[in-house]
């Protein structure tokens, strides 16, 4: 099984309706690499990665996690089918989502909303499950907190609270949709730190991210999208410092025109 790459997609794609979102894309990601994606609003980047986790079923190619084909099965002619929910649900075993939106229980201690998941899905014991999840609060730093309700917290500490419960599942990937988006500009930094962490201790994570300096200070691979297909791709140094699709050198200037009226109001 290590001998398999983490995710592996092959000519994917996703339509609603008549509308082509992601228009064949093929794409590797090993063990412990970090690959954040980018591009503009509409660019089919949640798309793709909520396709990784099989919130979306996709129309054509594979998408294959630690080498099992995600959420078909293929007959002897080589037709596909949907996999059995049990079949999905054990190929996704490893693979864990952070959201945009925290999705807390607003009426459960920060403890339980750590913890409750591990007692539904993996039926932990109340104490087994507290202990895990008491251990994934140190890690993001909001042990401290663990008595306290959501409503009590920030949005920074809000999103740490959902990293950890994540990380409670004890994934081996963890994907990230735009997970500092709906914060507030001060309280980036702190969940961004806890997500480079990750990337230091070998955690294989897939970003979208709007984040381009964090991108850039973490990925082995930065992945630009444009309409549905990969535009330009390569380390951060390439991407960032050397953009060679006209559409990339575009999207970075006006990112960095945005960067700098921000520093400037």
């Amino acid at each position: 099984m290590t001998n398999h790459l983490a995710i592996q997609l092959k000519n994917v794609r996703k339509s609603y309706g008549d509308h082509e979102v992601i228009k064949g894309i093929s794409l590797d990601i090993h063990h412990g690499q970090v690959v954040s994606i980018i591009g503009g609003s509409g660019s089919g980047k949640s798309t793709l990665l909520r396709c990784m986790n099989f919130l979306e079923t996709y129309n054509e190619g594979e998408i294959l996690i630690n080498g099992q084909l995600l959420g078909y099965t293929r007959g002897a002619s080589g037709a596909r089918k949907l996999a059995p929910d049990e079949q999905t649900r054990q190929t996704l075993s490893g693979v864990c989502m952070v959201f945009q939106q925290f999705n807390l229980w607003p009426h459960m201690t920060i403890l339980e909303n750590v913890a409750r998941p591990l007692q539904l899905v993996r039926s932990l014991t109340r104490l087994d499950a507290q202990r895990r999840a008491m251990l994934q609060l140190e890690r993001v730093g909001l042990a401290h907190k663990a008595k306290t309700y959501p409503g009590q917290l920030s949005g920074g500490q809000q999103q740490r609270v959902a990293i950890a419960r994540a990380l409670a599942m004890e994934p081996r990937i963890m994907l990230f949709d735009e997970p500092t988006s709906a914060l507030d500009p001060e309280l980036v930094g702190e969940v961004l730190k806890v997500m480079k962490d990750l990337s230091e201790e070998g955690m294989t994570m897939v970003i979208v991210t709007h984040e381009m300096g964090f991108a850039a200070g973490v990925s082995d691979q930065v992945i630009f999208l444009a309409d549905g297909i990969i535009e330009e791709s390569g380390v951060p140094e390439q991407v960032f410092s050397q953009p060679q699709s006209p559409r990339l050198q575009n999207f970075l200037s006006t990112w960095k025109e945005r960067s700098a009226e921000s520093l400037m109001g």
